[in-house]
């Protein structure tokens, strides 16, 4: 089995390194780009186009390589999962049941076994009753749903300013 570990490590390293040379190519052009003309700056674009399709290949074929162990991987979690979610139905079912016998039973207190014991412990929550009132401290701001409105076409939301930048992006083609 771990002949077989090593063996497959090798490959993917292997398959993944076939890109080593372009990889280098790339950066050594980057490093001595100079653009001071137009053309220059068109060769710069082609570049990065070379260095965002390789950053593609590589990318793809990572997700290929570790596609079998990912699926091995959610295999066994789904698996844990459900045992471990039917454990803890079993710990809030009998703790329920431990819980309603208190309220009709004349017997309070702990109870104790050479295995567990109970005990009365405090839990806290929470119910928002007036969102105007709370300190700001415990307010937090939900950057996603901002992203996500601002990339709707939204430009104005109370409290905020949305800046506009402009910046220099690269299409491919």
């Amino acid at each position: 089995m771990e002949k077989n570990n090593e063996i497959m490590v090798l490959d993917a390293m292997y398959q993944i390194a076939q890109y080593k040379e372009g990889v280098r190519q790339v950066v050594e052009h980057v490093k001595e780009i100079e653009i001071e003309t137009k053309e220059d700056a068109e060769n710069a674009l082609d570049i990065a186009v070379e260095a965002i399709n390789l950053n593609e290949k590589i990318e793809e074929k990572r997700k290929e390589i570790i596609e079998p162990s990912r699926q091995f991987q959610n295999e066994i979690n789904r698996l844990a999962k459900e045992f471990t979610t039917n454990l803890e139905e079993v710990k809030t079912t009998v703790i329920d049941g431990i819980e309603e016998w208190k309220l009709r039973s004349p017997q309070v207190g702990e109870l104790g076994t050479p295995k567990a014991s109970t005990y009365e412990g405090v839990e806290f929550s929470y119910e928002v009753l007036d969102i105007a009132s709370i300190p700001r401290e415990f307010l937090k701001v939900d950057e996603g749903m901002i992203k996500l409105a601002m990339k709707q076409g939204m430009r104005k939301i109370p409290g905020l300013e949305i800046c506009k930048k402009t910046k220099t992006m690269l299409r491919r083609r």
